[in-house]
């Protein structure tokens, strides 16, 4: 019979991967070096270059608040009304500024939430977007067309009770 291709350390990635997941969904983790303790406290056996990688497979997301940036579960997990109440309280509390030209969405925000909103964008998963790009304070947001644009844009505004 038989099985398929399994590689030796599939199993203990699966596990310390869930484990991180578990961990930024039920406390604050702020550094990868408090995810590496935490996990070690867990009695899994992991590098701080492991948990880096694990970080950018897994898609966490950085959050800033008062005591600075923490990791947040990936968007992609929220169910759709979840997405958008995310994203809602995203734009209330973290940008500053929304404008579109043509095809292009800017939306300034506070400094270290683009990241933040892009994925709150991203989880929404709006037919309008076609993609979002963040950098620290700065998202940029890429329609489908004209019409979707003008759409996307009369939508956050909405969401952000900003109905200018």
């Amino acid at each position: 019979m038989a099985t398929a291709a399994r590689t030796p350390g599939e199993p203990m990635k699966s596990a310390r991967q869930r484990a991180i997941l578990d961990l930024v969904r039920t406390r604050e983790i702020r550094t990868q070096e408090e995810l590496v303790e935490a996990l070690h406290r867990r009695r899994l056996d992991v590098t701080q270059s492991t948990v880096s990688r694990d970080i950018r497979e897994l898609g966490l997301l950085t959050a800033r608040d008062a005591e600075g940036p923490r990791y947040m579960a990936p968007a992609a997990e929220l169910d759709a009304e979840s997405a958008e109440n995310r994203l809602r309280n995203a734009l209330r509390e973290h940008v500053r500024t929304i404008e579109f030209i043509d095809l292009l969405g800017i939306m300034h925000t506070l400094p270290g939430c683009a990241p933040l909103v892009a994925g709150a964008l991203d989880g929404a998963r709006f037919d309008e977007i076609a993609g979002t790009v963040a950098g620290d304070d700065t998202v940029l947001v890429v329609t489908r067309s004209r019409p979707a644009a003008q759409r996307l844009n009369m939508r956050l505004r909405m969401m952000a009770g900003r109905d200018e």
